[in-house]
């Protein structure tokens, strides 16, 4: 959990903030509450990878429309250490090619920038219509590999997706399950 430090009367104290975390073996979920005057939601946020790899993440929010309408996008984030490039470059694309169907892949569109602390960071975009699919696809796997031309950037780890799915889900106030493939 994250701690805020806050100034308290004479002194310094430590109150938690408004986020929650759970494992499911190899994904983490995440909740962070956004509280404003007009507007209070959950943003919901399931992960693998960091720790100097590339997340494969899924994220909803809490005030937007869900599933059957509209499901979560998949998502590969990289950041760089400062002065180094992301892997993944503006304009470019990764495929995700699944452990139990090599002969399937899905496609998704890379976006790439200079954050405000002058760090490289790329992510990418499927299409709506693989939305889906993807999450099908996850919650069917044990590992999605993740292509960008000819180099395999990270090798996934769908151990735990399933359940990390259903909380995050859960947690915004969304259908847990996803429709069979």
């Amino acid at each position: 959990m994250r701690w805020i430090i806050a100034l308290a009367a004479g002194g310094l104290a430590a109150a938690p903030a408004q986020a929650d975390y759970w494992n499911y073996k190899d994904w983490h979920v995440t909740t962070e509450r956004h509280e404003s005057a007009e507007d209070s939601h959950l943003t919901c946020r399931a992960r693998t990878g960091g720790d100097g790899d590339p997340l494969l993440a899924v994220e909803v929010f809490s005030g937007d429309a869900g599933p059957p309408a509209f499901y979560p996008m998949a998502k590969v984030e990289e950041y760089a250490p400062r002065h180094y490039q992301t892997v993944l470059q503006q304009g470019g694309t990764v495929d995700f090619i699944f452990d139990f169907d090599r002969t399937v892949s899905i496609a998704a569109g890379v976006s790439a920038r200079i954050n405000d602390e002058g760090l490289a960071e790329a992510e990418t975009a499927l299409r709506f219509q693989d939305h889906l699919p993807m999450l099908q696809m996850m919650k069917q796997g044990r590992w999605v590999e993740i292509w960008s031309g000819n180099d395999m950037l990270y090798e996934a780890s769908l151990s735990g997706f399933a359940a990390a799915y259903g909380k995050m889900m859960d947690e915004c106030g969304f259908s847990l399950e996803l429709p069979a493939g």
